[in-house]
């Protein structure tokens, strides 16, 4: 069984080089693409909601947003509670997701093109019921 999350580990690292090879055309890496997806999906949001949803240590939530500040992506939101940083998606950050959107459907279009629909859910079916075991 060893085998089974040893070979998850290599597809892992494997995918998120690759992704980041694609991603740079638009200027970002994996990790601030995972949050620019987030706040798209969800419009407005804290670092600890995107800390929880991908569980990830805040500082390294709060690292990644800066660097996503610092180049125009995101904005944060006035808020009366100081303990709470409201983030959004700035227009740049809505055109970069656009753009590595379409970037990100074709990569994962082309590397599942020969996969069955059945062989696709099986896989997903694993994957959500490990996450479910390992919480």
């Amino acid at each position: 069984m060893d085998s089974f999350f040893h070979h998850q580990l290599q597809f892992t690292r494997a995918f998120t080089k690759k992704i980041n090879e694609q991603l740079a055309k638009v200027g970002l890496y994996h990790s601030q693409w995972l949050i620019v997806f987030y706040l798209k999906h969800f419009n407005t949001a804290t670092l600890v909601e995107i800390s929880n949803y991908y569980d990830v240590e805040k500082p390294t939530i709060t690292r990644t947003v800066n660097r996503l500040e610092e180049i125009g992506l995101i904005k944060k939101i006035p808020s009366t509670d100081k303990r709470e940083r409201k983030i959004h998606l700035t227009e740049k950050g809505m055109q970069v997701y656009d753009d590595a959107k379409r970037i990100i459907d074709t990569f994962e279009e082309n590397l599942v093109n020969e996969i069955s629909d059945e062989d696709l859910m099986v896989t997903l079916h694993t994957i959500h019921k490990l996450k479910e075991k390992i919480k």
